[in-house]
């Protein structure tokens, strides 16, 4: 039960920040504030995914947890990761 809530938890979070960075549309190269939200809010999704994905491999394989939990966080950290890419490739704020 408390692996459910931690691991709940830190999907959430992450979940949270990959809102933030699909919400955070810049309107050209030049819109900084946007392309960092956007970035910030990829980075701390990548940054929140993989330790959730990491939690996860104790309860999955003690069958507290089945193996359908692994996929919330590798499909949030697949997208963040498509994301900054995106953002780095298309408008090249740094």
């Amino acid at each position: 039960m408390l692996s459910v809530l931690v691991l709940g938890g830190c999907n959430l979070v992450a979940a949270f920040w990959l809102f933030v960075a699909f919400w955070m549309v810049p309107q050209d190269e030049h819109d900084q504030e946007a392309l960092d939200g956007a970035g910030l809010g990829a980075l701390f999704t990548m940054g929140f995914a993989l330790p959730t994905l990491l939690l996860t491999i104790l309860p999955v394989k003690l069958s507290w947890l089945r193996r359908l939990w692994f996929a919330p966080p590798a499909a949030m950290l697949v997208l963040a990761a498509v994301r900054y890419a995106y953002l780095v490739l298309a408008y090249d704020p740094w």
